[in-house]
């Protein structure tokens, strides 16, 4: 067992409370002025925020290449919050720190190929500003903190060389409660007013028997109050090709047993997808933290009356001018937001 490991059990409490709408202190941003123009504001100057800030990022990708659509401006956007128009106050690309988890799925399929995730994760995480921190976690049946959130990018990699001896490996896939431990963790340990991601990477094949875990919707309000995004690089090995095979096209439920995946939370929070085989892990590690980079992030504060706990949408579009001139492009964005307890 790696001595710096420790159960989420013992360290984060039985009822945490987590608003994704903080009183922060931000550095490098684009301060939106009265008159509509965008001011850049040198990296040293900081921007003290006496209000509560609802923050977020989004991808635009050309649906004619696949590519990201960078050099947009914030009167690019037109921003909703429960169908009322936001004046969008901070706006930038890739000048946020980024709070990054990575989660490891240890079962069967992808323990083989620790080595190559050791060997891509140097490489891929030196693509992220200094001021950047990363924390890792492990899981099968359980969930293991290995590293809290350090800049130290060797730490990181040094803790993927020493998973294996871990008790951990291969006993199961208790995927629904990694990822609300990992949101626990984001929600408890990240930097206030960082971008919050938690990459999770696994083939994507978990069963709940008799339904005993966490469900679907208790993991969704965890993340929401987190403010994490979720995104994720499946492993395909020949457990994922062969569950394929005989899952076709039915919805992995039967009487006995759930079918478990990551893809959900991706889609609720505007994250990405990427599958590698064994060999193309490392590449495709690298390629997911790269496109980490091209997202806008997005800072305001609601214009509502009355209460505002509890779950608010976001619509995040392109004005309708911008759009005609790019032509077929997707906003990916996360769907909202939750204030108050999950």
């Amino acid at each position: 067992m790696v001595a710096e490991s420790r159960r989420l059990a013992d360290m984060i409490p039985s009822r945490f409370l987590h608003l994704f709408v903080w009183p922060v202190l931000l550095t490098p941003l684009l301060l939106i002025g009265a008159s509509g123009q965008t001011v850049s504001l040198p990296e040293t100057e900081a921007i003290r925020l006496d209000t509560n800030l609802v923050v977020f990022d989004a991808q635009v990708i050309d649906g004619r290449t696949g590519e990201f659509v960078n050099g947009l401006r914030a009167s690019d956007f037109i921003l909703l919050d429960d169908g009322t128009r936001q004046e969008i106050s901070h706006f930038s690309q890739d000048r946020l720190n980024l709070s990054m988890i990575l989660l490891l799925d240890l079962s069967g399929s992808v323990s083989p190929v620790l080595q190559e995730i050791r060997a891509g994760a140097l490489g891929a995480l030196s693509r992220l500003k200094q001021t950047d921190e990363v924390s890792l976690m492990v899981f099968s049946s359980k969930t293991e903190l290995i590293q809290d959130f350090t800049r130290d990018r060797r730490q990181i990699v040094d803790r993927i060389g020493q998973i294996e001896k871990t008790g951990v490996i291969g006993q199961g896939t208790s995927l629904f409660q990694a990822v609300n431990d990992a949101a626990l963790q984001m929600g408890r340990r990240a930097g206030s007013a960082n971008r919050r991601v938690i990459i999770v990477i696994t083939d994507n094949v978990a069963w709940d028997y008799n339904s005993s875990g966490l469900g679907e919707q208790e993991v969704t309000r965890q993340i929401l109050s987190s403010g994490s995004m979720v995104s994720g690089l499946v492993v395909e090995g020949a457990l994922t090709r062969t569950e394929r095979i005989f899952r076709r096209d039915r919805d992995g439920r039967d009487i006995y047993r759930r079918r478990m995946t990551i893809d959900p939370f991706i889609d609720l929070t505007g994250g990405e997808m990427l599958r590698a085989n064994p060999a193309g892990v490392a590449n495709q590690l690298a390629r997911l933290v790269d496109h980490l980079r091209s997202r806008y992030s997005f800072g305001y504060t609601p214009k509502r009356e009355g209460d505002t706990g509890g779950y608010h949408q976001i619509r995040l579009e392109l004005t309708e001018q911008t759009a005609r001139r790019l032509g077929a492009v997707t906003v990916r964005t996360r769907r909202g937001y939750r204030i108050g307890t999950p």
